[in-house]
């Protein structure tokens, strides 16, 4: 059996104001080509297909679109599950009838979680909760954290599971050790949102949604796919894939990752203004976070930068470190008048000091100024 796991598709999702959705489009017709070249016998989504719980109605065409392809059209088991972005009643929709075609998906926990049997292995779908409402499920009051509400999970489907068959778990949490990125939704204040790999003894495969790194952490049967697309500058230096996950029988047997070439990439780039300008960077088109490493002044940085740089997100300029010759220099400038200050920076700007006429007026306006304030 093999299956390609991913997740945290995010789908809707707006990055600095920039809508992701036709880079998402391009990327899931990508996941769509390993599918098919893999030749997987599942697939397997683990939690926000969604970027907010009321997506908007774009998204949910192409997921539509896309679930309806592999699953209609390829003929391909599905398994996925609600994460913390998506509304677990909107995704639990329709589950019932879905199963006919082998579209699992799992958006809200209930109290006993049914496995899918497969000839050689069961799947258990555990979506996005919060402790409060395993506590209720369960009705047990000493379930107070996430990890209580995880181990508590686990522990019921290990007393039901079928030992001869490979358990494969499908979950949404934030594993101790984890390395998340800045654009990852934090679940709740501090650590208490931890979850140990402890809680996910016995299983051959865990296959993570929630952290966005593909290598955020390290674990022999514990992975996280990783989100398909860069959606912060945090993950710049990741190379996105999907894991393709193989059992032989009930052994799992080889967990590989396939990389993901996006349409449009993320990158940090540095240089001066002239440099950026003069000497153009490969994929202009890419989404850019430039890192100016002028020492002046600059006039309208982002201005000149854009007929070049379309796509640039962000933008911002090197700290510059302070030093006793740069206190000694503002210390000078402090002792200077209001005019002379005008007129140093003016010539930076044009070129030129003012002239006589200008000082007289920038003395006036100075004044006036000095007497609003009293």
């Amino acid at each position: 059996m093999k299956l390609l796991h991913t997740a945290d598709l995010h789908l809707g999702k707006i990055v600095s104001g920039v809508s992701m959705l036709e880079d998402q489009r391009y990327i899931l017709k990508e996941i769509t080509k390993i599918i098919e070249q893999e030749k997987v016998d599942g697939i397997i989504i683990a939690g926000d297909l969604y970027d907010r719980s009321v997506p908007p109605t774009s998204a949910v065409s192409l997921l539509n679109d896309t679930l309806y392809h592999w699953n209609v059209e390829l003929k391909l088991p599905i398994y996925a599950i609600s994460g913390n972005h998506d509304s677990a009643e909107r995704l639990n929709f329709g589950s019932a009838w879905y199963k006919n075609t082998k579209l699992f998906m799992a958006g809200k926990l209930m109290k006993t979680i049914e496995p899918i049997s497969l000839p050689e292995a069961e799947i258990w779908l555990v979506p996005y909760h919060e402790p409060a409402l395993v506590r209720e499920l369960l009705e047990d009051d000493e379930i107070r954290s996430y990890e209580d509400a995880m181990q508590a999970i686990t522990k019921q489907i290990r007393s039901v599971w079928d030992a001869s068959k490979a358990q494969i778990l499908v979950g949404h949490a934030f594993v101790s050790g984890g390395i998340p990125s800045d654009s990852e939704r934090q679940l709740s204040v501090g650590n208490v949102d931890r979850v140990s790999t402890n809680a996910f003894d016995g299983f051959q495969y865990v296959a993570l949604g929630h952290l966005h790194h593909p290598h955020a952490i390290t674990h022999q049967t514990i992975h996280y796919s990783g989100s398909p697309l860069k959606y912060s500058f945090s993950e710049s230096a990741d190379q996105k894939s999907v894991r393709i996950v193989s059992f032989s029988g009930n052994e799992l047997t080889e967990v590989r990752e396939v990389p993901l070439i996006p349409q449009k990439d993320m990158r940090i780039e540095s240089g001066t203004l002239q440099d950026l300008t003069t000497h153009i960077l490969d994929h202009p088109d890419d989404y850019l976070a430039i890192q100016l490493e002028d020492k002046g002044a600059l006039m309208d940085p982002i201005g000149k930068l854009r007929p070049f740089y379309p796509n640039i997100l962000h933008l911002e300029r090197q700290k510059l470190e302070v030093s006793s010759q740069n206190e000694e220099q503002f210390e000078e400038l402090m002792k200077k008048e209001d005019i002379e200050l005008f007129d140093q920076f003016f010539e930076h700007v044009r070129g030129e000091h003012i002239t006589e006429k200008q000082h007289d007026l920038m003395t006036e306006v100075f004044n006036e100024v000095r007497k609003e304030e009293d």
